[in-house]
Order: C-alpha cells, then structure tokens, then sequence
C-alpha cells in the first residue's frame, strides 16, 4: 500500500549528520558541544522533555547519527524528530519493532532486549501477522463498548480522588491523584478485586515501569516489586483459566491466536507460534505496567498544563464544548513516550540516506507533536487546536491499543475536575523522573480552589 502524501519522508531536508564527540572527525552537525545532545543522558529530561533540543535537531539534523552516549550496547543510532518522517517509517514494515537485520535482539527501547523475553512475545515488540492476531485477541477489551461500559466506576474513582484532593486544598497532584486514579483503572479493566488495590497502586507509587519512579535506574526495589507484579499477574491469569469473560485478563488467560491452519506454519514459529504461559503473563505484566503509566503520566501533564496556562483552563470552564480538542491538545502537549526505537530489516535509503541492515532507528513522538510544518504555534498550548494530528498514541499498526480508554479517563478526570475547581495554581517546583523513555512527572504541588471560590 503506498504511504498518503502527508507521511511521506520530508523533501529537502538535511543528509543525515554525524553528531561530533571527542576526538571524533568533526562532522558538520549541530553547533552544541556533545553533552549538550546526549539523547542517552537521562538528566537532559531531569526537566522534563528538552523541547529546545528537538527543535534544534529538527532545524538543522532531523536525521541524525547519534553517538552511543551512555547506552548499555554502545552502538550509534539513528534519530528522527520531523514529523514526516517519523510517520513514515512507523508506517513501514521494513522497520521493525521486534528487531531484524541480523541482530540477536531487539524491541522497542534503545538499548537491546532478548528476543523470547521482550521482543517477539510483547504485543508492542511483536510484528505483523503475529502482532495483527495478538491485537485482535485483546481489542475488544479496550474498544468503545468496553470503555463506556466501565465509565460509571471510572467516574466515581475520579470523583472520590478528587473530593479528597480538594477537601485538602493542597497536595501532589501526581501522587494523590493521578497516581491512585491510573492505578484503579487498570484494577477494574483487570476486574481485579477492590481489598488489591491499595497493594498495586504502592508498587506504582515507587516504580515507573521497572525503574525507580525518582532515579530512574532499575535498582533492587524495582527490580522486587516487577517481580511481585509478575507474580501478582500470573496469580490473576490462573485464576481466570477456565473461566471465559470479556476482561482482558480472562481474554489472556483463555483466548488463542488465529493461525493460518498450516502445520508447516506453526513448525516454522513466528505468527503461528501458540501462546505459551510465558507469551499470556508477560502480556498483562506489560498491561499492566503501561495501563497505569501512560494515564498517570498525561493526567499529571495535562493538569501541569492547565495550572501554567489559566487562560486555557478558564476557556474549558466557560465552554465545555471543547473538552475533546483539549484532550488531543494534552495529549500533543504532554506525550506520556518521548521515543520508541525500530529496526532496520534490510539496507535501505531514507530520505537521501543510507540506513544498513541492524541498525537502530529512535522517532521522537514528542519532537513530531512540535513541528512548526503540522502545528501552527506548535509550542503554544491551545485547546482549541483543529485539526490536531498529533502522534502521541504512535502511528502504523503499533498505534495504541487503549487509545479510545486513554481518552476517556482523560475526559472524566478533566469533567471531574472542571465541577469541582475553580483555579488550579502551582505551590512548588515540579519534579520529573531522569528518564528519556517516560516522561514522568514525579512531583506535582497544587492547591486546588474550590469552585465559587476567590
């Protein structure tokens, strides 16, 4: 199928640059010194996403050669930030999200994971036939149907969070709500009974992920509560075996992926491969984790935006007929992944340059949702913003599989919010994790004013 113009790699833009590093060659590339575009270095995100940066890189070397940096693999990668075309290659299965191109691992995340382990058993490491049969087993939990049909508890966690929040007046906003509110979503997409909850939203109170919510690094209490959640998952699947539902757990635990019926297929693995136990607990174990943490991470964003831009929460309290434009405009604004990682399958050319076989590609959502050539003012937060093509919940057929629940949380915690406060105004500094991959807001000090209140 050809790729619609408006994804297309852009024309005219730099070849690709090599970023200079000590005692390299000196190659033509963005006049910074190199710490100062370290993508790998999670301090440059210690402040959030470093917006400047992209947008240098998008000017002068939107197709860049990065340096190994601090990676753990040690190898250069490439690194996309126009909006073109980063759609493109999303959209282009010679760019895999499971790996390729004579490598021994893969995945979506800069440095190599295992194949077996992440790549090719995840549905977001997993290509297609076998991603497309993955996604349709799971689709049904997380389409419209299902998402309005858990709108009425999703409304009462909103509503109790918030009543607390504002019967306090001030608090951590990223801690106190959007925190617990994420977390107790993903207990009722799981059906997951209610005397759990309080242990699930501890674990993610102190992980982002598998890191540590605050450092940012795997250290022995990440690693500890992944475990728990592991088990804790697969405590859920075994209990539900047997037992068909249209939860998404009891999805995992009894569904089957559709096959092409040949044996010679399924002997060869691949798409046709059955689930496995593994394939099942590692599926929920994933999400799990980005059920709570991509809703966390833009709830917690989305409200940082509203509390530094007061004029664009007045105008949702005034007219709250533009709800749905604020919700893609957070989601443009506040991207819960600045990046995923793709894989060149074979050697090929990408506007003017040669990428070989291996190597890694990064597309930087959060630099697509800025560029000046899709989003007029792009670095102005506006929820009246039509048309509003942002990327945040990916492109091609890795596009989000909870996109339609992900909006839905968003718009009841924001009607939630809009009958309840009057003012949303900032009483410290804002925290984030060091982290390139999440952007993870770890503090968030609000006092929330009461509606009818000066």
């Amino acid at each position: 199928m050809s790729t619609p113009a408006h994804l297309a790699p852009s024309t005219g833009a730099p070849t690709a640059t090599a970023l200079s590093t000590p005692g390299g060659a000196g190659i033509a590339g963005p006049p910074a010194t190199p710490g100062d575009l370290d993508l790998t270095d999670g301090t440059r995100f210690a402040d959030g996403i470093p917006y400047d940066l992209l947008a240098r890189l998008r000017a002068e070397a939107p197709v860049l050669l990065h340096p190994p940096g601090s990676s753990v693999d040690g190898e250069a990668f490439w690194v996309l930030t126009r909006y073109a075309d980063i759609a493109a290659v999303a959209a282009d299965p010679v760019f895999s999200s499971q790996g390729g191109g004579g490598r021994s691992g893969g995945g979506t995340h800069l440095d190599d994971l295992p194949l077996g382990v992440h790549p090719g058993v995840l549905i977001g490491m997993t290509d297609d036939p076998r991603h497309a049969r993955l996604r349709d087993l799971l689709q049904p939990a997380f389409d419209h149907e299902a998402a309005r049909a858990l709108e009425p508890e999703i409304r009462a966690r909103a509503a109790a969070l918030l009543d607390a929040a504002v019967e306090r007046g001030t608090g951590n906003f990223a801690t106190e709500v959007a925190g617990p509110f994420a977390t107790e979503v993903v207990g009722l997409l799981f059906d997951a009974p209610r005397t759990d909850w309080p242990t699930l939203t501890g674990w993610t109170h102190a992980v982002a992920g598998l890191v540590n919510r605050t450092t940012g690094v795997v250290d022995d209490q990440s690693k500890a509560i992944g475990l728990s959640v592991g088990e804790y998952c697969g405590t859920l699947l075994v209990g539900r075996r047997g037992c068909p539902g249209a939860d998404v757990v009891s999805r995992l635990a009894n569904g089957e992926l559709a096959t092409d019926g040949t044996p010679a297929a399924a002997a060869a693995g691949a798409a046709d491969r059955p689930l496995t136990e593994y394939d099942r607990a590692a599926n929920l174990n994933l999400l799990f984790l980005t059920g709570v943490e991509q809703p966390r991470n833009t709830a917690a964003s989305g409200v940082l935006a509203l509390a530094e831009h007061p004029d664009q929460w007045n105008l949702l309290r005034a007219d709250r007929s533009l709800l749905p434009r604020a919700i893609e405009e957070i989601l443009r604004w506040a991207p819960p992944n600045p990046y995923n990682r793709r894989t060149a399958r074979r050697d090929v050319d990408f506007g003017g340059t040669h990428i070989r076989a291996g190597q890694k590609v990064t597309l930087w959502w959060a630099s697509a949702n800025r560029d000046e050539s899709v989003f007029p003012h792009a670095d102005r937060f506006d929820v009246r913003r039509d048309p509003n093509p942002h990327l945040s919940f990916g492109a091609g057929e890795h596009s989000c599989l909870a996109g339609e629940l992900a909006r839905l949380e968003l718009r009841v915690l924001l009607e939630e919010l809009l009958d309840r406060v009057e003012r949303i105004e900032l009483t410290g500094p804002v925290a984030w994790t060091p982290s390139n991959k999440h952007a993870v807001v770890v503090d968030l000090p609000v006092r929330l004013v009461p509606k009818g209140q000066r």
